[in-house]
């Protein structure tokens, strides 16, 4: 197909929902029939650009929720004036509340992962039916994975797209040196989530939630589970409950069975990393090819990391304009300047490089590489029939 390259781009942004972003590749669609002399389709989608620039201008911004996915309110309305509960040896607050804003941006999951999501939301925004029907909405969510996979952003991305007060925990925070205040620290802080319709998020959830028969532990411990335990069971006839945790190891077998809904958050695969490179990179001209080439670089690192190189390379690209530097040379570059150690590409020539990008899954073409590379592409064919001898 033709002009497939940017029919695909304009629908991988439209999926961001980002107005700029697409009605850039739009415009790109409309260069691409000029040229090739199809200058009437391409006034046409110049015309569509315009009217929705022209729309975009006049319309107020609108970010109330629809009631359609918010369930009957239960419990009080949580302001962000509200006076928090605090540790009793410290005086430091437990929590800390975000208020919904607009739904909040997903990070990349996968599809086991998105599955769960849609299936916890779903129930939500059809609470009222299935109360009718006499079944409860679930109300509690265990997310878990190595550190940067997008576990907290989903948290309150879930919180966002019911529009609902997020209030977030760091359970390593109400641990108190007096290990008798532990325990009534989270029960301030359940009783305090339980007045409120509001999804409480419980970060570092491994803190507290520790196996109870660990020899290394103080019988203190296992009672301060036990409080956890029974907060969990109290907090069912309440608001939704997400706890967030790295080390899913350390977490009691009892502490499993209280949450309906699991999500484990792993490293993604070549897809995902592309997915995520290219939520960064959409503006760019020729995005696709330089998204593999930073998810074959960032194997076996975490979302975050993928970000950071992507992020770091729009940096580069900015601060390097007026030399001229080849894509490849960026991304080198944004490599050392984020001083990520272990990533691909930070050692390899142009060449070396062009080589590695040519292994699956990439489905890099010479065209794609000539452009990584800022080379032509008879120069992209010498340089791997070289490698390859």
């Amino acid at each position: 197909m033709e002009n497939f390259d940017v029919v695909q781009a304009l629908a991988r942004t439209a999926l961001t929902g980002n107005p700029e972003a697409i009605a850039h590749q739009v415009e790109r669609l409309a260069e691409r029939l000029s040229e090739i002399g199809d200058e009437g389709d391409a006034r046409k989608l110049r015309a569509l650009v315009t009217r929705s620039k022209s729309r975009q201008a006049v319309e107020p911004l609108n970010l109330q929720p629809s009631s359609m996915l918010v369930g009957p309110t239960v419990g009080q309305r949580l302001s962000p004036k509200v006076a928090l509960p605090a540790d009793r040896e410290s005086g430091a607050p437990l929590c800390e509340i975000v208020m919904p804003d607009s739904p909040g941006l997903l990070p990349v999951l996968p599809p086991q992962a998105q599955a769960a999501y849609d299936s916890l939301v779903g129930e939500w925004n059809h609470e009222q039916e299935l109360s009718r029907l006499g079944l409860p909405v679930s109300r509690s969510l265990l997310i878990y994975g190595p550190p940067g996979t997008g576990k907290t952003t989903l948290a309150l991305a879930i919180a966002s797209r019911l529009q609902r007060p997020a209030v977030i925990a760091r359970l390593d925070g109400l641990i108190s040196s007096l290990l008798g205040n532990t325990a009534r620290n989270l029960g301030a802080l359940f009783d305090f989530c339980n007045r409120y319709d509001c999804v409480l998020i419980l970060d570092e959830f491994d803190a507290v939630a520790k196996i109870r028969d660990d020899s290394n532990e103080v019988g203190e411990i296992k009672r301060v589970v036990n409080a956890l335990l029974q907060n969990l069971d109290k907090r069912t006839r309440f608001g939704l409950t997400i706890a967030v945790t790295n080390h899913e190891r350390l977490l009691d077998s009892a502490v499993w069975r209280r949450f309906e809904h699991q999500i484990e958050l792993g490293l993604p695969s070549f897809d995902g990393r592309v997915e995520i490179a290219h939520l960064s990179l959409a503006a760019l001209d020729d995005a696709e090819p330089l998204a593999k080439a930073i998810a074959v670089l960032t194997e076996g690192r975490s979302g975050a990391d993928v970000k950071t190189l992507t992020v770091a390379f729009l940096k580069m690209s900015v601060l390097q304009q007026s030399a001229n530097r080849s894509r490849l040379a960026l991304l080198r570059e944004a490599i050392h300047a984020t001083g990520m150690r272990g990533v691909r590409g930070a050692e390899e020539t142009d060449p070396e490089l062009v080589l590695l990008l040519t292994d699956p899954p990439t489905s890099l073409s010479q065209g794609d590489l000539a452009i990584l590379a800022n080379r032509d592409r008879k120069t992209i064919g010498r340089w791997l029939t070289e490698a390859r001898a």
